[in-house]
This record gives structure tokens, sequence and C-alpha cells, in this order.
């Protein structure tokens, strides 16, 4: 982190990440899970566990794969291996021809959407909202490395050491708990954006959250789509979701600007609609490595078709890069991914469009969200609190 860009503990922040006695996660430490050709991820929420549990989030259980070409490094700032990946990042990563496009142009932005399946928009944040989203990430930033000191525990999407995922660490799943993540759902520069990408403002909000990667996440996460489904069934294999339009819009929001060396998203432009597999990150080309979203200043939008491929990158810098985010479906669309997540009072100080987006998230008065405002890393612990916590709420708590 760096110049207050998140609200955490300084003596947390100065020893946060590049923990060198945490193993790089490469094929060495997953041999039973690289056997896996691809990361197709056709069942989405329905892909079972594999033989290792992965501290990850359900619709990314089948990520297992490694990445190879860190297995004999260390985790360490000035490691050969780590500083020569830094130099060639500070040389050739962010995607060739990125436009970053104005709030204020819907229409270009809503093109670049469907044509790439993401597009970014400049100064989607004004400074106070910025300033509250990095307040409310880095409480839970400091919640995450109390309990996970050396970040070896790791999730987010494959199970990563020194990767996070906001929501699939809390309890409740989501962070609709959180003034800082409720004022995403309807902002004046992307709602304009997203009604016109749905053709409709009938569309729903689903989820909060997003995903962080620590100083010294020295591994590729590979490429993937997030599948919040199960795929159509059609027996003459004419239809697959990435034949309809858009079913699922996450939109990701910095909080520091993103920089080649500091862990930038990647985004394959194009795959949204692709029917061609998903290549294991070992297979993967250069140019889809160096694919990333970069530079982008923080408060700026990454608006994704959750179908188009993406993957996290190394983080080499010695800042936390935290993206939180806020995820919708078409009006259209419904999965098992929608759940109840966000309190009545909550939802009552939200805007009147806001509240029309969140109606199928909405607790009714009174009842409670079990598990809202807790973090924790390790999914063991998540199941046994929530447990705890429904024994307390039916009477039955010790």
């Amino acid at each position: 982190m760096s110049e207050g860009t998140l609200s955490a503990n300084q003596e947390t922040i100065d020893t946060i990440g590049w923990h060198a006695n945490v193993p790089p996660n490469g094929f060495l430490t997953r041999a039973r899970l690289a056997a896996a050709e691809t990361n197709d991820n056709p069942l989405g929420l329905a892909t079972p566990d594999g033989e290792i549990v992965l501290e990850t989030t359900p619709e990314h259980r089948n990520l297992a794969k490694g990445d190879p070409r860190c297995a004999t490094w260390t985790r360490s700032y000035d490691d050969p291996g780590v500083a020569a990946l830094r130099d060639r990042l500070r040389g050739k990563n962010g995607l060739r021809g990125l436009e970053v496009v104005e709030a204020a142009d819907v229409e270009r932005a809503t093109m670049l959407f469907h044509r790439d399946g993401f597009v970014a928009v400049a100064d989607a944040l004004t400074p106070a909202q910025l300033d509250l989203l990095r307040e409310g990430a880095g409480a839970v930033i400091s919640d995450l490395v109390a309990a996970d000191p050396d970040g070896s525990v790791g999730g987010g999407a494959g199970g990563l050491p020194h990767r996070y995922s906001f929501g699939g660490t809390s309890v409740s799943r989501h962070m609709f708990h959180s003034d800082a993540w409720c004022q995403l759902i309807d902002l004046p520069t992307t709602t304009p954006i997203l009604t016109s990408i749905f053709g409709s403002a009938d569309y729903i909000v689903y989820g909060a959250g997003g995903d962080l990667a620590l100083p010294g996440a020295i591994e590729y996460q590979g490429l993937h789509s997030d599948n919040v489904w199960t795929e159509l069934h059609d027996p003459i294999g004419g239809l697959t979701m990435r034949d309809l339009p858009v079913p699922v819009v996450h939109i990701n929001f910095p909080l520091i600007d993103l920089t080649p060396e500091n862990g930038p998203i990647r985004q394959i432009p194009g795959t949204h609609r692709s029917r061609a597999p998903i290549p294991a990150l070992a297979d993967e080309p250069e140019w889809m490595r160096l694919s990333t979203i970069c530079p982008l200043p923080a408060g700026s939008a990454i608006l994704r078709d959750a179908r188009c491929w993406h993957g996290g990158t190394p983080n080499l810098s010695r800042d936390v890069r935290a993206m939180p985010n806020v995820e919708f479906m078409a009006p259209w669309f419904r999965s098992e991914a929608l759940i109840t997540s966000m309190s009545h009072e909550r939802w009552s100080t939200l805007s009147p469009h806001a509240q029309r987006l969140s109606r199928f998230t909405v607790a009714g008065k009174g009842e409670p969200i079990i598990g809202e405002g807790i973090n924790l890393p390790r999914r063991a612990d998540r199941e046994r609190v929530r447990e705890q916590l429904l024994a307390e709420a039916s009477g039955n708590g010790s």
C-alpha cells in the first residue's frame, strides 16, 4: 500500500506481503490437481471439489493448475526469477491499443464492451467515493492479514497464496453490509452504461466482492470465466451460454493505479463469445499473459462480461493491489448465485434505482444476514462461524 491508498494499521501495512517462507504454488505443490488440460468450467457453481480442498470460490473450483514458471523461485522481492519477470513486465506488459473511455461516452463504451467483452472507463468514482471504498477495503484487508499473517492461505479464484476474494472470504458471501460497496450499485458514471449494455434498466444486482493481490503474489492465475451458471443443456449442441446476449456483468474498481508490475487484471479480447477451450496456464502464449488492463488510474471502472477469459497477474510491487467489484445479472438471467445477502435496513438507505436493482437480494424487515461483516480466509472457519450463527439465530446456540 502506498500514499495512504488503503486505511489499515501502519504496522500491518509495513509487513504485508513478500513472505519468503511461503513456497510458490506451481505444479510442485499441486501435482494431484495438475492433470486437467484446460480451465474450462461449464458446470460453474455446480463444479465439485477436487482431490485437494482449495480456498477458492465455488465457481472456480476447477481452477487448480498452479504456475509452473515460478515453481523454483523464492517469494522474495529480490529473487532472480522475480527480478527478471519484473523487468520484463515493465517493458512489455499492457494491452496494446487499450482505450479508456469517458463515462459520458455511453455509446462508445457499449460498443467496446460488446466487441471485446470488457471496457475501461475513466473517473468512475469521485475522490470521496474512492476514499470510502479504500477505507472499507482496508478494514477487510486488515482482518484477512490478521487471520493469515504470511498470506499462505490465500484464496480467491484458484486458491493461490497472497490472493483473496472479498466476497469469497465473507461468511455471507457478499459485501452488501458495507456502505463502501453499496455505493457502487448505482453510480451516475456506470448506471447509464449498464443500462445501454443490457438494453434495459430492469437488470439486477446480485453480488459485491472483488479481489486483492498482496505484494509477493508471484504466480499468474490461470485464465478462466466467472461461470455463475450451469451450462445450457442442448442435446444437438447448437446453443451455449456464449451464443446468448451478455448474462452477467462485473464492474471492478482499482484502488491504486494499475501498473505493469502490481498485478493488473488480464483480459483476452473477444473471448466472451468463443467456444474454444480455455488454455491451461502452461500453454498460454505470452501475449495472453501480457494482455493486461494497464496503465489505468485508481477510481476507474472495468466493466467485464463474466464469460470473457481473464486472470490475475503477479504483483511484484510493494503495494497491495485491490479491486472491489459489484456484480449484475441481465433482466432475463437468473442463477443459484442469486441469494439473500443485503439487510432491509441497508437496502432502505439506497437510491430508488439501487433499491429496485437489489429487489432479489434484500432480506425482509428484521431478517438477519448470517455472517455479514465477517471475513475469514479459511473456508473451514467460515463454515464453522456460519453454523454457529445459524444455531444462535434459531435459538439452538449454547
